[in-house]
Parts: structure tokens; C-alpha cells; sequence
């Protein structure tokens, strides 16, 4: 999958057409599958890709000259010359922006274009990343219910024993009481686990523009993967690469552009000037009875106005300033979410550690007294169902703590841009 990420980003370099594309039906899918055909099809890709090549649309416009003007000036009174009536006349203009206006303007452009880059990058970091976080939590709801029925079949054979034993007077009422009690909230269970898997299954089925109640099949459940970089180290990736930051950054950029145009904008820009004079033929015997006439002229604007000149420039220095503190509240933000994240993914895995080479482990020794269900020699129904309870307890929590990790692995590499792990091992006992 993280591999995958990146391809992703670098590919969002080629600018990729939109495409509406029917989704095939599937009968067993896994993450990476979903991630490579998702951004032909998620809308929020779309959009930002779309958001991206009308920016890039947009650059002609901004270093192309201003349109030309055509004038047409009709005399209802003729005036009347020695060379003949002035009947109409024809101008055309043509604004010319102080030299390197036009390049700076690009240059703004430009910076723009890299942002909308960079959000489009952004789209599909959060597409992979939340498709991931509802995968993981899919794997996780199926697992769960998996757990509950093999723990309702377990259930129902002991209740089956203690009805008997207490029908024959050898167990008490409150042990099969307490096997049906037990057994009901399991039923319970099994009803808002396949609940939540629908609306999960909903949750990413709307990600690939499909759908809710299209069905995923069969999961393929992702390893787990593990983290060796130490905070520090995320932390300079994160600040170097994260495309909040990168956006940031742009606008700044940007904004730092945008007040060297300020400033040319308020030079002087010349304007270019033709005009032909169309002239009827003279009443009198003249020698240039009729000859049309032509004119050529230049004018220049002048940027007296100090005040409105100056406020021009000092608007884009202080959309400057602002750009420059937003970018640094976005870096204190991630430092801080990093550190939050972080923790809570360092936690998951002692988590891990603990259920799995501890608290599991011995659960499972205190289990094998179901062995003697089946001679019906046990006496304790009551120990038995509460250090059957235990066994399955641990074992979700430890599921859940599996899910935990990979959901906040993924949350971790969103805050550093698409940081990949060093090396990705499964642990023994991973369902």
C-alpha cells in the first residue's frame, strides 16, 4: 500500500484525464486493488485534479497582452476640411504593461499552478488514507464477529451441558442463567457488528463513487506493519514533505510574488495608437480632394495617486505576512499531531505485545478446561463461562488493538506526507 502512495503522488505529476469508468464486480478484493482503481473514480480526486488543469488553463491568460481596442467614431455632422467632409473614423489601441509585468504576472501564475499541484497530491494522500482507516476497520468488524460466533457455538455447547447437568440436579440455576445471558448479548453483538460493517462497507463504497450497498466480498487481511523511525526523524519528513506544509509554503511563495507585481503595477504602461480618418471628396477643385487620412500616436499612463498606488503594495505585503504566520502555525500543528499520533500508535503496539505474548498465552491455558466439556466432568460452570469470557475479551481487545495500530500507522504517514516504514513484518498470531 505505501509503496503504491507514492506511485500514486508521482503519478499526479502527469496530470491524468478524468475518466467515469464502470466498476467491475469483484468476489475478493484486498487494499492495495482498491487504492490503485480508486482515484479514477473518487469525486474529490476528480475534483482537485480538475481544480489543477483549470489553473493551468489559466496561465495564458495571465501573461498575455491586454485585448486591443477597435473605435469607431461616426460624424453626424460632417466636419468640413479643405481636403473634403470627415465622414467616420477607425482607431485601434493597445495597452502595452510596464516591461516585466507580464512575466511577473506568469511568475504568480506559476506559483499558483504548484499549489493546486500540491492539493491535488493532498486528495489523494486522504483518499488512500481514509480508505485505509475503513478497510483496516472493516477486516476488523469481520474479525470480531468471526471471534463472537466461534465464542456463540463455544456457548452454546456449555449451555447445552448445564441444562442437562442442572435437569439431572448437578449444576445450579444460575449456571444456565448465565450461559443464556451470555449468549444473548453475543446475539446482540453479532446484530451491531454486521450493522457497523454496513456502514463502513457504505463509507467506502461512497470513497470509490459507488453504491452503498455494494458488496466488498472477501478481505484480504493487510499485514502489519511496523515502524522503526524514531519521532525526530518523522518529524523532519513530515515538515519537509506534508502537502499542508507544501501549500503553505506556495502561498507564501505566492504572496511573496505578488507584491513584486504590486510594485510593477504601479510604473507606467504605454499605449499605442492608430486612427484612420475616412474623408468624402472636396466641393472646391483640391488636389487631395478625398485622400483619407491617418494618424499614429503613443500615450503613457501616470501613476499619480500615490495613496491608491501604495495601498496596492501594501495589501500584498501584508497577505504576505499573513501567508508567512499560517505557514508556521501549520508546521506547529503538525509537530504537535505528530506527537499525539505518535503516542497513540506506540501504545497499540505494547498493546499488541502485551495480549499476545502474555495475557493471551494464559487465557488459553486457563481455557483447556473445556477439554472436560465434552466427559461433562466439570463442576465450576460459573469459573468455566468467566475465564471463557476473559479468553474472549483478550482476544478482541487484541484485534482491535491490530486495527488501532494500522489506522494510526496510516494517520502518522498522512501527517508526514507519505512516510514509508522501514521494514513491514506480520507478527505470529496475526488473524
Amino acid at each position: 500500500m505505501l509503496c503504491i502512495f507514492i506511485l500514486l503522488l508521482n503519478a499526479a505529476g502527469q496530470a491524468p484525464k478524468v475518466a467515469d469508468q464502470p466498476w467491475p464486480p469483484v468476489t475478493k478484493v484486498d487494499l492495495p486493488g482498491l487504492i490503485r482503481q480508486g482515484p479514477e473514480r473518487n469525486p474529490s480526486i476528480k475534483a482537485a485534479l480538475i481544480e489543477w488543469q483549470a489553473t493551468v488553463a489559466k496561465l495564458p491568460q495571465a501573461v498575455a497582452l491586454p485585448d486591443p481596442k477597435l473605435r469607431l467614431d461616426y460624424f453626424v455632422d460632417s466636419i468640413e476640411t479643405r481636403v473634403g467632409p470627415q465622414q467616420y473614423r477607425v482607431g485601434l489601441s493597445q495597452r502595452i504593461p510596464f516591461p516585466g509585468t507580464l512575466a511577473q504576472a506568469g511568475e504568480v501564475a506559476g506559483r499558483d499552478i504548484r499549489i493546486r499541484h500540491a492539493e491535488y497530491d493532498r486528495a489523494v494522500r486522504d483518499f488512500i488514507v481514509d480508505l485505509t482507516v475503513s478497510y483496516n476497520e472493516l477486516v476488523y468488524l469481520r474479525g470480531a464477529a468471526e471471534i463472537t460466533r466461534q465464542n456463540q457455538g463455544l456457548l452454546d455447547h456449555v449451555l447445552g451441558v448445564a441444562s442437562t447437568r442442572y435437569a439431572e440436579g448437578a449444576a445450579k440455576l444460575n449456571d444456565v442463567l448465565k450461559a443464556q445471558s451470555q449468549l444473548a448479548q453475543l446475539s446482540y453483538d453479532l446484530v451491531l457488528l454486521h450493522e457497523l460493517e454496513q456502514v463502513e462497507t457504505a463509507r467506502i463504497n461512497a470513497l470509490l463513487d459507488r453504491p452503498s450497498a455494494t458488496p466488498l466480498g472477501e478481505l484480504q487481511t493487510p499485514q502489519l506493519s511496523r515502524l522503526q523511525r524514531s519521532l525526530p526523524e518523522i518529524e523532519a519528513v513530515a515538515l519537509g514533505q506534508r502537502q499542508e506544509i507544501e501549500i503553505a509554503a506556495g502561498q507564501v511563495d505566492k504572496a511573496a510574488e505578488s507584491v513584486r507585481l504590486a510594485k510593477l503595477q504601479n510604473r507606467p504602461s504605454l499605449t499605442l495608437n492608430s486612427t484612420h480618418v475616412l474623408v468624402g471628396d472636396a466641393t472646391a477643385n483640391v488636389a487631395d480632394s478625398g485622400k483619407d487620412a491617418w494618424m499614429v500616436g503613443v500615450g503613457i499612463s501616470l501613476p499619480i495617486w500615490r495613496r491608491h498606488n501604495r495601498s496596492r503594495v501594501d495589501e500584498a505585503e501584508l497577505r504576505h505576512a499573513a501567508a508567512v504566520q499560517q505557514q508556521r502555525v501549520i508546521e506547529n500543528e503538525t509537530r504537535a499531531a505528530l506527537r499525539a499520533v505518535y503516542f497513540r500508535l506506540e501504545n497499540a503496539r505494547r498493546l499488541i505485545e502485551l495480549y499476545e505474548k502474555s495475557l493471551i498465552p494464559q487465557a488459553a491455558q486457563a481455557m483447556e478446561v473445556a477439554e472436560q466439556w465434552h466427559d461433562t466432568e466439570v463442576n465450576d460452570i460459573a469459573g468455566f463461562l468467566e475465564t471463557q469470557g476473559v479468553w474472549f475479551n483478550f482476544n478482541l481487545a487484541r484485534l482491535r488493538a491490530v486495527t488501532d495500530y494500522q489506522q494510526y500507522l496510516v494517520r502518522l504517514e498522512q501527517l508526514a506526507g507519505g512516510l514509508v516504514p522501514d521494514s513491514a513484518v506480520t507478527p505470529e498470531g496475526q488473524p
